[in-house]
Formats: C-alpha cells, structure tokens, sequence
C-alpha cells in the first residue's frame, strides 16, 4: 500500500499544546484535581483565533487520551482524559478549530502504555507467560521492559499483531 501526503503538508505551521498544563488540569492545581465536569478542554476554544492570527495551519494537541498522570502513560486510548472534559468537549474544539480553518493533530501514544493500563496491570499481576504480557515488550531476564527508562511506562511489543 501506498501513502501520499496531502500537498497543505508541506507548508503546515502547527501551534503545539499541552492540554493537561495548558489548562491547569497537570500537575494538580492546588485546590486539588480538577474535577471530570470541569470541560477543560473548551478552553482553548477563545486561544484558536489567535493561532489563526499567528499564521498557523493547525493545532497539535499533546495527549488527551485518559492515563495516570502526565498523559504519556495511557491507561485508555479510546478515552478523552477526564481532567480534559469529555468527547462532547474535543468534538467542540474540532469544530471551532475547522470553523477558522485550522487541522487538528493528535499526539496518540502508541509507542508504551501506563502501568495501570488494563492490559499492564493484568501483564503485571498474571506474569510474563499471562496473554495480556504478549501486548508487551519483554526482557532476556523475562521482565517487561520500560519505555526509555521511565518505571511508570511500559514498551508495547509492536511484533504482536493485535498491537498492530
């Protein structure tokens, strides 16, 4: 199968965001984490102007899928981050977005998964040899293997088909 890139690819200019800072939701504000029904995620609709005056083409949003903490350890890729708002609040940004004629990029986070990702915790708690392992990168010494390092991070095993 072959792949072309749009011609607008060439000349794109993205504005970067990282939702969770961007809107306070990360790390914790100090009155505590911000709570689900908060829509965090509209606040970026009153910046899109701006993007559109600064000569943008798009937005890049950092992850805005359901993890843990920083939104890197994804516990659910089919999930708005709670802390954001919900699917409701990103259909909202997409369209105001394509309103003023700007793209959306998404960082989705296909690379590792958070420990407390379904599959990692039950990888964790059932052992290398378990079927959820399999979605996993393991090591010669048979112990998942952490993404770049980070403890809180676990590589997923792109070799395994339903990975793919």
């Amino acid at each position: 199968m072959t792949f072309s890139e749009p011609a607008w690819i060439a000349h794109a200019i993205w504005w970067r965001v990282y939702p969770l800072d961007f809107v306070g939701a990360y790390p914790a504000p100090t009155g505590g984490p911000p709570a689900s029904d908060e829509h965090r995620l509209r606040r970026i609709v009153p910046w899109l102007d701006h993007v559109v005056e600064l000569g943008a083409s798009g937005v890049a949003l950092g992850p805005i899928f359901a993890s843990s903490s920083h939104g890197y350890d994804t516990v659910d890729h089919f999930r708005i981050d709670p802390r954001l708002g919900d699917h409701a609040d990103f259909d909202e940004l997409v369209a105001q977005a394509h309103a003023r004629g700007l793209r959306v990029q998404l960082d989705g986070v296909v690379n590792h998964i958070g420990r407390e990702h379904p599959l990692a915790a039950t990888a964790l708690r059932e052992g290398p040899a378990s079927d959820a392992a399999r979605w996993l990168q393991t090591s010669a010494g048979g112990g998942f293997v952490s993404f770049e390092g980070h403890d809180t991070l676990l590589t997923l095993n792109h070799d395994e088909p339903r990975v793919q």
